[in-house]
């Protein structure tokens, strides 16, 4: 029945997703974000908590989701306040609720980001049996996916944020960015795996059924700033953010389909 449910508002949130997209091409919604856009990031955002919360109790998901929400948007925060030396109200003002001049709804596409790279990396390393070198290679995978996903949602937001932007490829301050963005996924999902490992929540989901309902959500999030980018002109860095995920989505079907032999074999 949960299931069931959770399916179910995935598969409409996805039906809303192209009814934006729709909007978005007949010029009802804006390229810049807004509090539309907001909204939108805010529900895919709880899909994220939901499901942490259903696959680990709700002690250990609240504990996961406060982790990174609290984190990504102390960064964040952190960020804009030295690049934005005190202009941060240019940031705020129309894209939703504002806390010390950051939105909340950056905190819930980083829930959707962190989520969605989790299960997809868990899922690719899981076979793997040394401990320390599953771990590793879980948050080096999780880790790239959360820079080339920020490879797209950095100049977005640079545009929103109606800061200076001269090309549309990366400059080196956002490669610096970007490369911020890689060890703070990085440092984020080896807190993850140690909390899971200490658990001993690494290797059980109480329903594994919904894991590729979360890659889906987290997929329409990256979808939505690949249309953004698309009109804005981001080509090279669509490409990149592209293939990345593509790479590692791939392998995550490939990893889901070995299970699902050896389960049939067995």
């Amino acid at each position: 029945m949960v299931e069931k449910r959770f399916r179910f508002f995935v598969w409409l949130y996805m039906a809303l997703f192209f009814i934006a997209v729709i909007l978005i091409v007949l010029n009802v919604l804006p390229l810049r974000l807004t509090e539309i856009h907001a909204l939108f990031f805010i529900v895919s955002g709880f899909f994220a908590v939901i499901f942490l919360i259903l696959q680990y109790g709700k002690g250990l998901g609240s504990a996961i989701t406060i982790l990174i929400f609290a984190v990504s948007t102390s960064i964040e925060w952190m960020q804009t306040s030295l690049t934005s030396a005190g202009q941060t109200g240019n940031v705020t003002t129309d894209f939703g609720l504002v806390i010390n001049g950051i939105p909340v709804a950056f905190g819930f596409i980083w829930l959707v980001l962190v989520v969605g790279t989790h299960v997809i990396s868990r899922e690719i390393t899981l076979k793997i049996k040394i401990d320390w070198i599953r771990g590793g290679i879980y948050a080096i995978i999780a880790a790239t996916m959360v820079m080339v996903f920020e490879m797209l949602i950095e100049p977005v937001a640079m545009q929103v944020k109606q800061s200076a932007m001269d090309s549309t490829t990366l400059t080196i301050i956002q490669m610096t960015d970007v490369a911020n963005w890689w060890t703070l996924g990085l440092i984020l999902h080896l807190m993850i795996y140690f909390m899971l490992s200490l658990t001993d929540q690494w290797g059980k989901l109480h329903f594994p059924t919904l894991k590729s309902e979360l890659v889906l959500v987290y997929w329409i999030v990256l979808s939505f700033f690949l249309v953004l980018g698309y009109f804005m002109g981001l080509w090279s860095i669509i490409l990149i953010t592209l293939v990345g995920n593509i790479l590692f989505t791939v392998c995550y079907y490939l990893s889901l389909e070995n299970d699902m032999k050896k389960k049939t074999v067995a």
